[in-house]
């Protein structure tokens, strides 16, 4: 019995582990079609980046949680919105993007502790500079459009504070993965805004991708670490009322 646990286990990890290889190679693929504007590659890898991700997290999981395959599943239209290019498409994708944040924060405050006023606030300014920086280069051009970029801003402004805050109060390996996952969102939103500025914009768009592909792989670390600290715990408890 013991045996076959193991094979289960294993073959379990390996398939785990060829998904997250294929996230990575289709990753690579897309972020060089990106710079070399290749749009039939992209049409051909991008639809996939997310799916992967996903099942690699299905895979991995012990009990996969229903509202992170919701969010990716909205970070998946997000992504596929904007590959065009008009603005059209680019405010669905912002919508649709705005949805994953607002159930990636309400996962991530089901998972952590609220930090109080000061580290919270402490927490937000890095991010606050960032989109500070945002409005300030994107008023011109996205006009009325602008409002949603910032209500998008302040979600994310919200969980950078909140993520650093408990990073500060709490330094455990989980807290950190969430706080660079957080501030590669932020970086990826900025320069994905650049590209309306310069004419290199596939090589914006290319570094927008990569910071992108990190971020969210870092996010489903997060959930993993989570989710194992939290079968760990269930299981001590359990020898704890047997004892």
């Amino acid at each position: 019995m013991g045996n076959n646990d193991y094979l289960r286990r294993w073959n379990k990890n390996k398939i785990a582990n060829l998904l997250l290889t294929a996230f990575f190679i289709v990753s690579f693929i897309e972020v060089t079609a990106e710079y070399n504007e290749d749009m039939y590659l992209i049409w051909l890898t991008k639809p996939l980046i997310l799916p992967l991700l996903m099942a690699y997290y299905i895979r991995r999981s012990a009990k996969a949680n229903v509202f992170f395959s919701v969010a990716l599943l909205f970070c998946w239209l997000a992504n596929l919105f904007f590959i065009e290019s008009t603005w059209n498409y680019i405010l669905l994708g912002v919508v649709s993007f705005l949805v994953y944040r607002i159930l990636v924060i309400g996962i991530v405050l089901k998972k952590v502790k609220m930090p109080s006023f000061f580290p919270l606030i402490i927490g937000s300014i890095p991010f606050l500079f960032i989109y500070a920086s945002v409005a300030i280069f994107t008023f011109s051009t996205l006009g009325d459009s602008l409002y949603l970029f910032l209500v998008q801003g302040a979600f994310t402004i919200f969980l950078g504070g909140l993520s650093l805050g408990n990073y500060m109060m709490t330094s455990n390996k989980p807290n950190r993965i969430l706080f660079v996952s957080t501030i590669l969102f932020a970086f990826n939103q900025f320069v994905f805004l650049l590209r309306f500025y310069y004419e290199e914009a596939n090589l914006f768009q290319a570094i927008s991708m990569i910071l992108f592909v990190w971020a969210q792989y870092l996010l489903t670390k997060y959930m993993l670490n989570t989710e194992k600290q939290k079968s760990r715990y269930l299981i001590v408890n359990k020898l704890n009322e047997v004892g």
